[in-house]
């Protein structure tokens, strides 16, 4: 199965749950880092031993280390430069990625607009000259608290009345999923669909399948980021049959932060789509989980056995779970058949 790989990397794709900031390349880093004056010891070097996470919790250390690194406007123009990047290295011309304003806005230094002011027009710069078309769900964090979270809403709607922007399409919920639960941020998802905006949950990543029913009948996410306990609630995986409700399956990331998955051959996502569930493949945090989407499709490949036509069937989901606009989406479906070799 591993012959796929050079295959996978010429079909152009799309990924639907990824991380700005997880993104950023060493590069970058050392470059923010002389910016400000930062010693290169041996801790800031390195950035940080991305292979002692062994948690969503030692992950979430790890990001939010990697986000003290920006400390002005201008720099979130490094992170716009590396997504852009990251897509053209993995034939990917439509992304739709999650940036996390919380910890910027706590530490004081950086506003919203600023933060996404920089970030647009990098973004705007790549999909006119390079062709790659990056799109914005706002995490409006569940870690810290429901006050927060309405906050980040309420300045997403103040910046989106201002400018009239399209490039954000909504709110996420991302963070620490034990102790959060969905039902806290009922009333943030309520406004946020009430204000036009679509609307996705991380869940099912830490927690049982409760986590994923309440993310769909509370805040009635569009997607479920992750749903790996998806797998332990027959019920639950009968509904997402049903309805199709995609999932933006991670699974380098589970195996890594080893709460439902241990070793990647086990992974449930062969058992989730094999029942019909629509599952899409996607790498969350690229620079902390050393994992690119054309590696990621390729060790579903080789160790979960997926064909070449279930491949295939992986990169159509994905096109078609994302927000782009109908018409658009169907022309790049009827596009990618073309290309795609079953």
């Amino acid at each position: 199965m591993g012959g796929l790989k050079p295959y996978i990397a010429s079909i152009p794709k799309t990924e639907i749950h990824l991380h700005v900031e997880a993104c950023v390349s060493s590069v970058s880093y050392h470059q923010l880092m002389d910016k400000y004056d930062i010693p290169h010891d041996s801790k800031s070097d390195k950035l940080i031993d991305f292979s002692k996470i062994k948690s969503l919790k030692s992950m979430l250390e790890s990001f939010y280390f990697v986000q003290s690194f920006f400390r002005e406007p201008a720099d979130f123009l490094f992170v716009a430069k590396d997504v852009v990047e990251y897509a053209r290295r993995n034939n990917i011309y439509y992304i739709e990625a999650f940036a996390s304003p919380s910890m910027v806005l706590n530490r004081g230094l950086i506003s919203f607009d600023g933060m996404f002011e920089n970030l647009i027009a990098g973004f705007d710069d790549a999909r006119k000259n390079v062709g790659v078309d990056v799109r914005l769900i706002v995490d409006v964090s569940r870690s810290f608290g429901l006050e927060n979270a309405m906050k980040n809403l309420d300045l997403l709607i103040a910046f989106l009345k201002r400018t009239r922007i399209d490039t954000i399409l909504g709110i996420g919920l991302g963070g620490q999923e034990i102790g959060h639960p969905c039902a806290d941020y009922e009333a943030v998802f309520a406004k946020a669909r009430n204000e036009g905006l679509h609307v996705v949950s991380h869940a099912g990543e830490e927690v049982g399948p409760e986590s994923i029913w309440d993310a769909i009948k509370l805040l009635h996410s569009e997607r479920i980021g992750h749903g790996t306990s998806a797998i332990m609630d027959p019920a639950l995986m009968e509904h997402l049959k049903e309805t199709q409700l995609p999932l933006e399956i991670c699974p380098t990331s589970n195996v890594i932060t080893k709460k439902y998955v241990k070793r990647y051959s086990k992974h449930p996502i062969r058992a989730l789509f094999d029942y019909g569930i629509n599952v899409t493949v996607n790498t969350d945090d690229p620079v902390l989980f050393s994992v690119d989407l054309n590696d990621e499709y390729d060790n579903v490949a080789t160790e979960l056995e997926f064909s070449q036509a279930e491949i295939n069937q992986l990169i159509r989901n994905n096109l078609m779970a994302t927000f782009m606009p109908e018409k658009a989406k169907q022309a790049r479906l009827k596009k990618l058949n073309k290309q795609l070799l079953d």
